[in-house]
């Protein structure tokens, strides 16, 4: 064989390569499928963005919630579920997760000059959350009845 023929099939194959994506093993993250109710003032709260947060690592697992207040967890975009061990739970009715609720790059930020929707849930339960769980293959509901004052 010659060195060009050689030289074209190195390219070729790590061309090849490049199209193949990236897969994930999900049966080594352990993951707990989990989902739960949340409610308002005793009303079920729609298109709230329910975010676990690792405390050990920041990673975070979403859920959005639906007519009734409802919602599942998602580790990514393909698989339910999340990994185990104590989270910070925020949830938000202004959030935006890619694929979850928006489909803009960048997480569906307001356009300049345009009104951001006002935030139901008060910041005790997002940004300044109170709300932490332990998440345990054992339990897999987590219900959350949030007061407005």
């Amino acid at each position: 064989m010659t060195r060009s023929f050689l030289f074209v099939l190195l390219v070729a194959s790590v061309l090849l390569g490049c199209e193949t994506k990236p897969h994930m093993n999900y049966g080594i993250a352990n993951l707990v499928k989990a989902g739960g109710n949340v409610s308002l003032d005793g009303n079920p709260l729609a298109n709230a963005v329910v975010t676990f947060e690792s405390v050990a690592d920041s990673t975070t697992a979403n859920g959005l919630t639906k007519s009734d207040g409802s919602y599942t967890l998602m580790f990514d975009s393909v698989m339910a579920g999340i990994t185990p061990g104590k989270k910070i739970v925020r949830i938000s009715t202004t959030k935006k997760v890619l694929g979850l609720n928006t489909t803009e790059e960048g997480g569906g930020e307001e356009a300049a000059g345009k009104e951001k929707p006002k935030e139901l849930v008060p910041a005790r339960y997002n940004k300044e959350s109170e709300l932490t769980v332990e998440v345990t293959v054992g339990k897999t509901r987590y219900d959350f009845d949030l007061k407005s004052n």
